[in-house]
């Protein structure tokens, strides 16, 4: 099993990144499907960087998924063990709202915060609330820690790279594309890439 990967990051969005190993020549390049939380805490192209993964196998497929800290990936772990929720729903969850925040959900059982997830319907928040809470510690009291404060990009490259992102988190692209034009009319669209994301995916 992979439980980690170090090397030069050389592509990266909000849904991937892709680390090379060993480096030049004989180099290997892991593709490592991430959340909105290990994406924001990315360093710049060229630079090193460590994610740790869940090895995700399966009779049809091996797919690596990456966190930023082993905090997410615990939750990660825990989610993907609920039923009716896999890896690609459990990345989309972290992506909708930090670790923190969704510990104090599934703890104080606020079904209405995580049913705002884009396709988390009422009885999956449910299951999770009652599958996970006796898991999960009690959160610390302190605030959502997750920042959003990174610059925005030009508004159609931002707007334009949240498409791409919605789509690869399930979104069809019309889908993708009104969800982003209600945040758009909503909150404006000088907003960086992470932040129209986060916000499209409580779009219902």
């Amino acid at each position: 099993m992979i439980t980690y990967v170090r090397g030069k990051l050389v592509a990266k969005s909000p849904t991937s990144a892709v680390v090379e190993v060993g480096g030049d020549p004989g180099g290997i390049g892991y593709e490592v499907a991430i959340s909105l939380i290990t994406f924001e805490k990315l360093p710049e192209l060229g630079a090193e960087s460590r994610l740790l993964t869940h090895h995700y196998v399966r009779e049809d497929r091996q797919e690596l998924f990456g966190f930023a800290d082993e905090g997410e990936r615990e939750i990660f772990e825990l989610l993907i063990g609920v039923s009716g929720i896999g890896p690609n729903s459990a990345q989309t969850i972290l992506s909708g709202m930090s670790v923190e925040a969704l510990r104090e959900a599934i703890f104080y059982e606020r079904v209405n915060e995580l049913t705002a997830i884009k396709g988390i319907g009422k009885k999956t928040a449910e299951r999770m609330v009652v599958e996970l809470k006796d898991k999960i510690q009690a959160p610390a009291l302190q605030g959502d820690t997750t920042t959003e404060n990174t610059p925005a990009a030009g508004e159609g490259v931002a707007v334009e790279e949240a498409v791409l992102a919605l789509i690869a988190l399930g979104f069809a692209a019309p889908a993708a594309r009104r969800a982003l034009a209600q945040v758009v009319k909503k909150s404006g669209a000088d907003q960086s890439v992470q932040q129209l994301i986060r916000q499209a995916l409580k779009e219902r």
